[in-house]
């Protein structure tokens, strides 16, 4: 039994030492305890995401910018669906689903910590005409997984920021 525990203690002791953090969680800076999310749709699939993420990480997600501290400002947020692709027959046979979202971090004063920065993530996905609502499935289903990739690659931009 007291093996166990030594062993189950050393493990423990190596992954803190490497920097080995649970997934979803993040070291953010100081100035996020209490944030303001200044966006245009925050309270669609994606800002409710980021704010249940960003609170499930010690963020006070405010109501008003002048509760916060700081104010995650993302300008843009969109998804972009193009033709990735074209069969032998001029028919599109993949189409590349792209989530782009520019954001800042403020502090309480409107003061920039940190540039404006974008972050583009995309997938690409097969089409049949002849299986339409199946690709359509597959859209909604790749918009979920940007969706949550995009948050934790949020997270990770924020955790670089000086604290």
């Amino acid at each position: 039994m007291k093996k166990r525990l030594l062993i189950g203690c050393l493990i423990v002791g190596l992954l803190s030492g490497c920097g080995f953090q649970l997934r979803g969680s993040a070291d953010l800076p100081i100035a996020m305890e209490h944030t303001y999310l200044d966006m245009p749709d925050r309270y669609g699939e994606f800002g409710r995401l980021l704010e249940r993420s960003l609170e499930s990480n010690g963020v006070d997600v405010v109501s008003t910018a002048e509760q916060a501290g700081a104010v995650l400002q993302i300008s843009q947020a969109q998804f972009v669906n193009e033709a990735a692709s074209f069969s032998g027959t001029a028919l599109i046979s993949e189409f590349r689903l792209t989530f782009r979202v520019r954001f800042r971090l403020l502090d309480e004063q409107g003061e920039a910590l940190s540039s404006q920065r974008q972050v583009v993530l995309f997938r690409d996905y097969s089409f049949n005409s002849q299986e339409i609502l199946a690709s359509q499935r597959e859209e909604e289903f790749l918009r979920g997984n940007l969706r949550n990739d995009m948050v934790n690659e949020l997270l990770r931009r924020l955790e670089q920021l000086e604290s």
